[in-house]
């Protein structure tokens, strides 16, 4: 019997992404992993689409790992399923769409990891992050190794991991994680709003402002800032952008 399932819904240039695990608190199997790279493939396909808000059902984001999936792999397909978690990181980084991670509950382990894939994370005052995976002898199951510490510096990481500490919001945002924290009955309204604020910019203008930052991410300074020229001067040359500029100096 399949464990969980992943929903895709669209609201114009808004797309929904649900995780569901009904009784594990949305932990992540690796069938629910498959549906999440075509759910993917299908969202950067749809020209449509321009922002994705990708949360949990039933008041949780996602436990992390499924841990009964996890008991019945030996080395070799625990290595499938880190790659298919890989994957999907990869797909939400290097998307073209901006992925925002609306987080409640439990956001913790690979659920949690995951989050961290997105372009921008939106929380419930109620939320608990962390990264208890250290707990049960594992490491990071989705990135948390190797993205956590581009935020919040290695010092800061190596004591989240080694010490699985579960951490609220403002500790959160403290540390650069999350962007915005809300009631929990303002989570869904507050990324709508960010979302359709983000959707009604230029296209092209928010694809390649993504591509610039992830640029910076992985190469030096000199380099990154070679690419944020690059895309300054090809944004400038676009008719829709010369448009904006003039209606600006029009008021």
């Amino acid at each position: 019997m399949m464990s969980g399932e992943v929903k895709l819904r669209k609201s114009g240039s808004i797309a929904f992404l649900s995780l569901s695990n009904p009784g594990k608190f949305n932990a992540i199997s690796s069938a629910m992993l498959d549906q999440l790279v075509l759910e993917a493939t299908k969202i950067e396909e749809d020209v449509e689409i321009r922002v994705v808000l990708i949360h949990g059902a039933d008041g949780n984001f996602s436990s992390g790992a499924d841990l009964e999936d996890l008991l019945g792999m030996d080395a070799s397909s625990a290595l499938a399923f880190h790659r298919k978690m890989n994957t999907v990181s990869h797909q939400m980084r290097n998307s073209s769409k901006i992925y925002i991670a609306l987080l409640e509950g439990f956001a913790l382990g690979g659920g949690f990891e995951l989050s961290l894939s997105a372009d921008m994370r939106i929380c419930a005052e109620n939320v608990k992050l962390g990264q208890p995976e250290i707990n049960m002898g594992l490491n990071a199951g989705a990135g948390g190794n190797a993205i956590l510490p581009r935020y919040v510096g290695r010092g800061n990481a190596m004591h989240l991991i080694l010490t699985g500490e579960k951490f609220d919001a403002r500790k959160g945002i403290e540390l650069g994680i999350i962007q915005k924290s809300v009631p929990r009955a303002e989570l869904y309204q507050e990324g709508e709003n960010l979302a359709r604020r983000i959707a009604l910019l230029p296209k092209e203008s928010v694809a390649l402002t993504k591509l610039a930052v992830n640029a910076s991410m992985d190469s030096s300074v000199d380099s990154a800032m070679d690419t944020e020229a690059l895309v300054f001067s090809w944004l400038n040359g676009k008719e829709e952008i010369k448009g904006k500029i003039r209606k600006f100096l029009e008021k």
